[in-house]
């Protein structure tokens, strides 16, 4: 779309390609953008590729942190860039500001500029943070002009700006004084004052919702229902005023001052509400220790998150990377945990720290009184090693703050401190099997690998064990973890070890891994099933292809049997089978 644009221009073209698409050629200047690079993938070659298409002039666009995160190209080419005086940050070069801004006014992308963090409000004398319901009302405002309309109100108010002739209090709600209504082109931008804990207690900008004034009455009534559970000290203090000129400064705290944000429930006389309604009661606030301190968290979560984290019911959650899916189920995980065990504090007197799945102490005794007690069984499954570190990294320090200790403190255990982490680390100090799991093993976070492994270990005979390599396995079920992890990496056929990633997908996802093929009993499809399963589908394979293809897969299943290896097709096809016969005893 952009080459297109400038198409007609003599003597001047626009090219938009891949990296992949540049090869072997060159172009007098290069825009290269990494802002879709994963930095922790190694790409020596298509990197090589990037940075020698340019003839006379390069420029990189990406994010300094995520470019210097790891010792590799990115960060040297980022220093020297600094070293030569050619870094340059968007938001503190007025020119690049300028052009960010007129270029997305033209593409009609204003949305973008919506946080915090953006170019035009990072450096604001007050910090602006936008509910869920705002940025999708901001999304269905039916004019550009509207839109540049209320981005102008809001960069007057993150600057101090306050009307003093035009009354903007809201006049209805029991909350009403603490809201300020502002009118653009018929609607109006509702919005108030809130403290949030960074580096010291701060006040903000909280914008609510653009809306016509006649569905005002039933926002302010949402809006209540969340503000009469802030202390009156809390509101006093969010509510506090001061000037310097025409303009409001936000007002703050030192961080060891006590701001309690939410009405502490427990002792202000709902001792005698049954357990559910208790618990409804909780949920009122997102994460609080026992004191209503707030838990500092690296991130923000917005209005929706915040709805799917309470929800109690299933929930699918869909979201490219880095939409903020992981935050949320971590979150939602640890919800649970907290008012599960405030239920079994409020019913049985049993304390939190007393609970193992609370208790941030690694020992634990067992007791009489906890075991009879049920425990709330929660299992966090990822593909990824390093991001099962990170869920549990969050989950301790969560736990420690609930609990009463300083998450600042250092970590409880070796776990909690990994920051690169190798795929073996998935089978260290965990369980082998479903089977009589410690109270203290819940929130039980693993990989997918590792989730298998331990199927494997609690459902009838091991899948391993039909190998000669393995054959004593289960005699030695105290290495087992260590000797499955060697096998694995040397048996296991990946993507990595085959030739053709099609050929592999058709036969992993198709041949050995479609539900017929799992309900066939076989663990595969036959030739004529599987010419027959692309009868009724859209697919660029031609017949013929497919014969080659099943041809290729009968090759090499005989090969892999001859060379004792195994897939994750085989593997999970087993699971299936014994999963059919015999009864599960797992928790």
């Amino acid at each position: 779309m952009l080459g297109q644009k400038y198409d007609k221009h003599e003597d001047f073209n626009v090219k938009v390609k891949t990296i992949d698409g540049f090869q072997g050629g060159e172009q007098d200047i290069i825009i290269f953008s990494t802002v879709r690079t994963d930095c922790s993938t190694s790409l020596d070659q298509r990197t090589n590729v990037a940075l020698t298409r340019a003839r006379h002039c390069l420029w990189i666009l990406g994010n300094e942190r995520t470019l210097v995160s790891q010792d590799n190209v990115w960060k040297a080419l980022v220093l020297d860039a600094k070293k030569r005086q050619c870094f340059f940050n968007a938001d503190e070069d007025e020119d690049l500001v300028k052009g960010i801004w007129d270029a997305k006014k033209e593409l009609d992308q204003l949305y973008d500029f919506l946080n915090s963090d953006s170019v035009i409000f990072r450096n604001s004398r007050w910090k602006v943070l936008f509910s869920d319901n705002f940025l999708k009302s901001f999304k269905n405002l039916p004019t550009k002009r509207t839109k540049m309309w209320v981005i102008s109100l809001l960069l007057k108010l993150s600057s101090g700006w306050r009307p003093k002739r035009i009354k903007v209090d809201l006049l209805c709600g029991n909350s009403s004084q603490m809201f300020k209504q502002y009118k653009v082109e018929g609607l109006f931008v509702v919005c108030s004052k809130d403290i949030v804990k960074e580096v010291i207690f701060t006040q903000v900008l909280r914008i609510w919702d653009i809306l016509p004034p006649e569905d005002i009455p039933k926002v302010l009534k949402r809006l209540d229902s969340i503000f009469e559970s802030y202390t009156d000290d809390f509101i006093s203090r969010f509510s506090e005023q001061r000037f310097e000129g025409k303009m409001e400064v936000l007002m703050s705290w030192e961080k060891s001052t006590e701001i309690i944000k939410i009405k502490n429930l427990v002792n202000n006389g709902y001792e005698a509400e049954s357990i559910k309604g208790f618990i409804l009661r909780t949920q009122s606030h997102l994460l609080s220790d026992r004191n209503s301190n707030e838990l500092e968290l690296p991130f923000e979560v917005s209005d929706e998150e915040h709805d799917i984290i309470l929800f109690s019911k299933s929930t699918f959650v869909l979201g490219r990377s880095g939409t903020g899916k992981t935050t949320v189920l971590t979150m939602k995980l640890f919800k649970k945990e907290e008012l599960h065990h405030v239920a079994l504090e409020h019913t049985y007197g049993i304390k939190i720290v007393e609970v193992p799945c609370l208790s941030y102490e690694k020992e634990y005794k067992d007791s009489s009184t906890l075991n009879d007690r049920p425990v709330l069984h929660q299992l966090f499954v990822t593909v990824s090693p390093k991001l099962c570190q990170a869920v549990k990294q969050q989950v301790a320090r969560m736990k420690r703050f609930v609990c009463g200790a300083d998450i600042s403190s250092k970590s409880c255990s070796i776990e909690e401190e990994i920051v690169d982490v190798d795929t073996s680390i998935q089978f260290r100090n965990k369980p082998d099997s479903f089977v009589n799991l410690a109270a203290n093993s819940y929130p039980l976070v693993i990989t997918f690998q590792k989730f298998l492994m331990m199927l494997d270990g609690t459902v009838g005979n091991s899948f391993f064990e039909r190998f000669s390599d393995l054959s004593s396995l289960r005699e030695n079920l105290g290495v087992r973890s260590v000797v499955l992890e060697t096998f694995i990496r040397k048996k296991e056929v990946t993507y990595d070890r085959f030739d053709s990633s099609r050929v592999f997908t058709e036969i992993m996802s198709h041949i050995k891994g479609s539900m017929s093929s799992v309900e066939s009993g076989e663990g595969k499809l036959s030739r004529q099933d599987y010419l027959f399963f692309y009868e009724n589908r859209a697919s660029s394979l031609s017949k013929r292809k497919r014969e080659i293809i099943y041809d290729i897969y009968q090759s090499y299943e005989k090969m892999k049997m001859d060379k004792g290896d195994f897939d994750l097709a085989d593997f999970v096809a087993d699971l299936h089978c014994r999963f059919r016969i015999q009864k599960y005893e797992g928790d």
